[in-house]
This record gives C-alpha cells, structure tokens and sequence, in this order.
C-alpha cells in the first residue's frame, strides 16, 4: 500500500497538550537503557518481571521494566509518583473511581510495567473507557486515546473529533479494541504525526482507516524507510 500523507511544513506549530514524551525529551536513550537493562533472568531461563520494592503492598504495583516516561503519574497522580527515577505505586486505590484510573494508566503503559498481584476481573470495563474526554466542558470533542507505544517513548496520542473528518494526533498502540471505539466515533480522517519520535503504529492505524497522513516534509523520508 503506497504511504498517503501530506507533506508540510508545521516547524512553527506547537502543541497545548500535556504529553509524556516531555518527561523523556532530556534523555530517551537513557530510557531505552533502562529498559534493556532492567531483564532479570530466573532460574528457568525465563525472562521475569519483578516487583519494585519502592511500591507499597497491595494489588496494584510497578515492575522493574519502567522506563520512567510518566504515563501513569499524570493519568492517576492519587496512586503513582516518581522513586528511584521510575515510578511506583504510593497509594492503592480504594474508591471505584480511582481503581478505574489505575487500570486506565496500566493500560496506557508502554512497556506493560503495571501489574496486580491478582488478575483483575473488570479489565474490560476500563479499556471500554478509552478514548476518555479530556475536558468535555473547556475541550469539547478532544478525547486522550491511551494505548501508549514504547515505539514513541510513552508520548500520548489524542483524537479530536471534526465535522470535516476526524483528526487523530500521533499513533498510540495499535490495537483492535480501541480502533473498535475510534470507529463507532467516525473514524479518522487525518492522521497528524507531529514528530518523527511519535509515528509508532502509525502504518497500522493508516491501514485501519484508509487516512491520510500529515508530517512534516523533513520526516517523510523517515517515516518511508520505517514501513
């Protein structure tokens, strides 16, 4: 399938959206580092994820993997912080709300490196959530799509809503629920890529939709010899 996308020049153009790959524009190689060092080894030969001792006790934790973009601290702050340059749960959520804002960190996690000690029963409950308005009163029509990608480094992707055709703002992780809910919302029209460290799934989503793709014409070149 031929890449459909629309040359432009946005370099002047910024964006009001909080977005995680702020956490990370210091230091993204330290992240991959972080990552690629974090694997411990068990005795089985396996690759197993451990627990960071920095979370309390409880069902909600943060494994070793985390590669410190800060998703989970900005979508549930009641529960999540910042120790030891990785996150951790501080406080387990009691309330039906903010056990609902775990869940939706944990599925908007890049790395996976949110776990429960018991295998929650009301997952699909949070992933039906997404995409989650941000502002339904000062942004209406602008809805935060989860679904984070360790590809972009943990960046969020947001989806407005447009009379003229939908406008999904760089590429979450692809998958099939939340491109489930993006239909019954009309779809997209335009995919915006606003940097070429945010593209993520972006072939994915352009297939799932038949959009075009709008980048800045200095990416393009990049974004064709990362099909």
């Amino acid at each position: 399938m031929a890449l459909a996308n629309i040359a432009i020049n946005v370099a002047s153009v910024g964006s009001n959206f909080p977005s995680s790959i702020d956490k990370l524009k210091n230091s993204s190689t330290k992240a991959q580092i972080n990552l690629r060092s974090s694997s411990v080894e068990s005795d089985t030969g396996r690759w197993v994820r451990k627990r960071r001792p920095q979370n309390v006790d409880g069902d909600f934790f943060v494994d070793h993997t985390c590669i410190d973009c800060g998703t989970c601290r900005w979508m549930a702050p009641q529960v999540f912080t910042r120790v030891g340059e990785m996150s951790a749960v501080y406080k387990q959520p009691t309330s039906s709300e903010d056990r609902l804002k775990a869940f939706q960190a944990l599925l908007s996690c890049p790395t996976s490196s949110i776990r429960t000690e018991v295998p929650p029963s009301n997952i699909l409950e949070a992933q039906k959530t997404f995409p989650i308005p941000v502002d339904e009163k000062k942004l209406p029509g602008v809805y935060h799509c989860g679904y984070h990608s360790e590809k972009s480094y943990g960046a969020a992707s947001y989806l407005i809503i447009h009379p003229g055709g939908n406008i999904l703002i760089d590429s979450p992780r692809f998958t099939k629920k939340l491109a489930k809910e993006i239909e019954t919302m009309g779809g997209v029209r335009y995919l915006f890529l606003t940097h070429k460290d945010d593209v993520a799934d972006h072939a994915k989503w352009a297939t799932q939709f038949t959009c075009d793709r709008i980048l800045h014409s200095k990416y393009v070149s990049f974004i064709i010899l990362n099909l």
